[in-house]
């Protein structure tokens, strides 16, 4: 009897142990999501507020008398049409070049032994501690002399160079997750190298290419600092740079419509996320599947 005593206490421990465990997590991640929420409740919030809501104290979150005005204000005070249709022409096209020159030389950083492979490597590694901020004097200055400046494949470019050492330390992690077997029997079976990488490597790879792209369409579109020093002709600009209209004189700023076209600019990144949401987790865990 006092053995089942004694067992059933401690089953009753582990269990009140795993509860309270639970209990932590769950508290945990309600809070991290509520922090991460909340300054895109606030954009929503301030986006539908006019008049005395803007300037109310305390301020509220769920404003009283919510409108669109703010919104259709905003349209109609730049081009956005056209500064939505800029930034995706070099989003994508900077997601496009960017795997073109990063894929191969993952593959190969991953593959290949050649003279000074280690330091390739560590030399990515580096590159990711620069702020990017640091190299553009002498990305511009060389720019300048190629005429791309006022450009959108000056900008293309630029983002390729930036992006580069991430997707490619990105992407060389997952290539060596890859098993060689079946490439090896495929070198043996007297199959190019090339048609080994196009047929074998590439669709194994893609959930981690598709990640990569992700993640260069996120920070192509919400980049600022390069676009600013590129693009000086109003035509010419990004979303990003176009939200610095609603600054006005003596610093002061329409608020609700900054923040009504900043959930407008949000809206591409969500509707990619959720179409693409499956296959970003499928390709963040594939590298433990191996």
């Amino acid at each position: 009897m006092a053995t089942e005593t004694e067992t059933g206490g401690e089953s009753n421990g582990w269990r009140g142990r795993l509860d309270a465990d639970l209990a932590a997590r769950y508290t945990i991640l309600l809070v991290t999501s509520a922090l991460v929420a909340f300054p895109l409740l606030w954009m929503v919030s301030t986006a539908l507020k006019t008049g005395s809501d803007l300037t109310a104290f305390p301020p509220t979150l769920v404003p009283e008398n919510p409108s669109l005005e703010p919104t259709i204000e905003a349209l109609t005070t730049g081009p956005w049409a056209q500064w939505f249709l800029n930034t995706f022409l070099v989003v994508i096209g900077a997601v496009i070049l960017e795997l073109v020159v990063a894929v191969p030389a993952a593959y190969a950083l991953a593959r290949r032994e050649f003279l000074g492979d280690r330091l390739v490597y560590v030399s990515i590694v580096a590159f990711l501690m620069i702020p990017p901020q640091i190299l553009v004097l002498p990305i511009f200055i060389q720019f300048a002399q190629l005429q791309l400046l006022e450009t959108f494949v000056g900008l293309i470019v630029a983002y390729t160079l930036l992006f580069s050492a991430f997707v490619t330390f990105l992407l060389s992690g997952f290539f060596q997750t890859l098993p060689s077997d079946v490439e090896d029997a495929a070198r043996i079976a007297g199959i190019p190298e090339w048609k080994i990488f196009v047929r074998i490597v590439l669709p194994l790879a893609k959930p981690a290419i598709g990640i990569a792209a992700i993640f260069v369409f996120i920070f192509a579109w919400n980049e600022f600092f390069w676009a600013l020093v590129f693009l000086n002709e109003q035509e010419m600009y990004t979303i990003s740079i176009g939200l610095t209209i609603f600054e006005g004189t003596q610093g002061q700023i329409a608020m609700n419509r900054l923040m009504a076209m900043s959930v407008l600019t949000t809206i591409p990144v969500l509707v990619l996320f959720a179409l693409t949401q499956e296959r970003f987790i499928q390709g963040i865990t594939t590298g433990y599947e191996f």
